[in-house]
């Protein structure tokens, strides 16, 4: 007899051997039992997680010798020929190769024929998705009133794609994907009966693999008991499926804790030099500081990570030496990586980049103390302007007042507050030029309350102001920056700023010109004594946020 592989040999033969699909199995013994059994299925889901098999199974409990049953019993001549696949009235139709209008033709004649043996005919067409229009609609009438000894089992893993007409008709059932624990479970029955020496690790890595497919874990497993006889290995285990192993990206955690740049870029090296595929292993790093996360939010949540005990508990350990800022940080740049090897022609060099930035960047938790900074910058830099405009600014300096000799009693209260009344007037327009010299302040205020505003802003320049009205320039490329700003809420962050570095309202409106006047760079506003602050802070921004720092130069 020829060699029966694992996924064929460890089929269930009863519905109370299918996986995790319980909601399906019991809905289909129930309807048996009561005799409501349906004229048409769709079964839907993932590849390898039971459709086809609960199909055959609902023939075999129609057709048995004992049936309709709910426990076919698997040993008469029609459970022998279905599970065997040489029943006559069970027919098995690949809808990928027979999805022409002519195959369906041809099916419609052969349903007014009545079973060969058993009392249902069952045609189970696999991948119905691929049945093309035509098809579909030669399909609608015999599938809404089949003869009464037809029964229609549809499967497919995009069930989105068969037309409405035809999923009204059926009464469809939604397979789930299997979990970590149901597939190791399985497996490790399936190594003992065949007596294979198989550690935990090397279980989980097979179904981590097989991302909750049965039919993909017990092929997998059929392979390596191919490769390395009786007893399987995790270093086995990873090599043959390219998965990589744990060992490794405990490593590659570590390096980026110590900040080891060179040592991580050989581990880099050696990673690709050994053939694991790159996307695979980028996957792999997603799920392990995913774990990690979730290990840093709450020990509690530990039954959320799908490994063995042990390894739950370095997991434990190394979270510690992370903050949740620096793991949502770390699995942001991993999942960017991966949309960038998916388009990059060289696979490394994404990898190596994003390896770089994550052992050179900065402790992500001093985020609030940036942003303290900050401010405490904008103050300062506040300040220093008032102090250099004071002398200079004739236009509001307070009108001289003869001199009053207070009571003697009042000189003992030198802590009270003198409060000189102004002559109230009008108020008059600030100069454009206090808008251009405030520039960058109002941009930093405007950036710590919405950053979108601030970045649109950067291109722009103030043009003048009338009637309280302050119109912004963008040069006409820029229309974009126009538009969004022009949005409401935006409109508004921008006003409430300028009132608050100000103190006067002014209300804002934006235009496109044909080429911005050259005012006064936002660099030459800094003063000396701040820059050197601004520029580490400028550092961590770019270390938080990636991306590169451009100068934009005067078209």
């Amino acid at each position: 007899m020829s060699y029966i592989v694992f996924a064929r040999k460890w089929r269930p033969k009863d519905f109370d051997k299918v996986l995790g699909q319980s909601h399906v199995t019991t809905t289909l013994k129930n309807a048996i039992a009561q005799n409501r059994v349906a004229h048409a299925y769709l079964f839907s889901g993932p590849r390898g997680i039971g459709k086809t098999t609960t199909a055959r199974l609902l023939a075999m409990a129609l057709n048995c010798k004992d049936g309709p049953t709910q426990t076919p019993c698997g040993i008469c001549d029609s459970c022998k020929e279905t599970i065997n696949g040489t029943n006559l009235d069970v027919i098995e139709i690949d809808g990928a190769s027979n999805r022409g209008i002519e195959e369906v033709r041809t099916l419609r004649e052969n349903v007014k024929f009545g079973p060969a043996r058993g009392k249902f005919k069952v045609y189970i067409i696999d991948e119905v998705h691929m049945l093309t229009e035509e098809a579909f609609n030669a399909l609608l009438k015999t599938l809404e009133e089949p003869p009464a000894h037809v029964i229609f089992v549809f499967a497919t893993t995009r069930a989105y794609k068969v037309p409405s007409t035809i999923l009204s008709r059926c009464q469809r059932f939604d397979f789930k994907r299997l979990t970590m624990e149901e597939v190791v479970g399985k497996l490790r029955e399936i190594a003992k009966e065949e007596k294979l020496d198989i550690n935990e690790e090397a279980l989980f890595t097979i179904a981590r693999a097989a991302e909750g497919s049965m039919r993909d874990a017990e092929s997998m497993l059929d392979q390596l008991a191919s490769f390395c006889g009786k007893t399987i290995d995790l270093e086995s285990t990873s090599s043959i499926l390219g998965m990589v192993g744990q060992e490794i990206l405990f490593d590659f955690a570590d390096r980026i804790i110590n900040k080891d740049t060179s040592g991580i870029l050989k581990s880099v090296d050696k990673l690709i030099s050994s053939g694991k595929d790159i996307p695979q292993f980028l996957n792999s790093l997603v799920w392990h500081f995913r774990n990690l996360l979730v290990a840093k939010v709450g020990d509690e949540l530990s039954s959320l990570i799908d490994l063995p005990k042990d390894m739950i508990e370095r997991i434990c350990g190394q979270s510690k030496s992370f903050t949740i800022e620096n793991l949502l940080y770390i699995l942001t740049v991993l999942t960017n990586t991966q949309d960038a090897v998916r388009r990059a022609t060289s696979q490394r060099i994404p990898l190596e980049l994003a390896a770089i930035r994550l052992t050179r960047k900065e402790d992500i938790s001093s985020l609030s103390s940036i942003l303290d900074r900050l401010s405490d910058l904008e103050k300062g830099i506040e300040s220093t302007t008032l102090k250099a405009e004071l002398p200079t600014s004739g236009k509001h300096h307070t009108p001289h007042r003869e001199e009053r000799r207070e009571p003697e009693k009042n000189l003992s209260t030198k802590e009270e507050k003198i409060v000189i009344e102004v002559e109230a007037k009008d108020p008059v327009d600030v100069p454009i030029e206090r808008v251009c010299e405030t520039w960058a302040n109002l941009i930093r205020i405007i950036a710590a309350k919405k950053m979108s505003v601030a970045l649109f802003l950067q291109v722009a320049q103030p043009l003048k102001i009338e009637d309280k009205i302050l119109t912004i320039a963008f040069a006409r490329e820029n229309r974009f920056n126009k538009e969004a700003l022009e949005a409401n809420d935006n409109k508004k962050i921008t006003e409430r700023a300028l009132k608050e570095i100000l103190n006067q309202e002014l209300r804002v409106e934006f235009k496109l010109v044909d080429e911005l006047e050259k005012r006064v760079s936002v660099e030459n506003l800094m003063q000396d004594e701040h820059k050197e602050d601004i520029d580490n802070v400028v550092k961590s921004a770019l270390n938080i946020f990636g991306g590169n720092l451009k100068k934009r130069e005067p078209t």
